[in-house]
């Protein structure tokens, strides 16, 4: 017997869709609890999360401030746990026993903002792949 899987790609509507509300989250989180970025990032930080709550979730004014609020949330979970940060970002440690709540509350943001980050470059590049295919049809 043999079986034949077959994989649905998600629409593009269905990832965007995604990529939204993954947003609005991230900005929400980031809102409540930081980081917030240092230097001239700082400035950038509030209408970032304006326009990931509004929605707009491709513009590319905001890709080093959300690259530099990951690498804080690494950052402080590696100041907590020496390394833990980046082991979060490397491996599956969801079955990671934290007796120290702060860190297992920085263990679940990375994870979010990689998720989103991940969705992010995604949409992006199907976007592209979808202008890129139109320009030949």
């Amino acid at each position: 017997m043999s079986y034949t899987y077959i994989r649905r790609e998600q629409t593009l509507e269905e990832l965007g869709a995604c990529v939204i509300s993954q947003a609005a989250a991230f900005a929400d989180d980031c809102a409540r609890h930081g980081p917030i970025p240092r230097g001239l990032m700082r400035r950038n930080f509030s209408h970032m999360l304006e326009r990931l709550e509004r929605g707009d979730v491709l513009d590319e004014r905001d890709d080093a401030c959300i690259a530099m609020v990951g690498k804080d949330l690494v950052s402080a979970a590696n100041a907590r746990c020496a390394g833990y940060g980046n082991k979060v970002l490397e491996m599956d440690t969801e079955e990671d026993v934290l007796i120290d709540s702060e860190l297992e509350r920085l263990r679940l943001r990375i994870l979010t903002w990689s998720q989103f980050q991940f969705l992010r470059n995604r949409l992006r590049a199907r976007v592209k792949a979808q202008s890129l295919i139109g320009k030949y049809d």
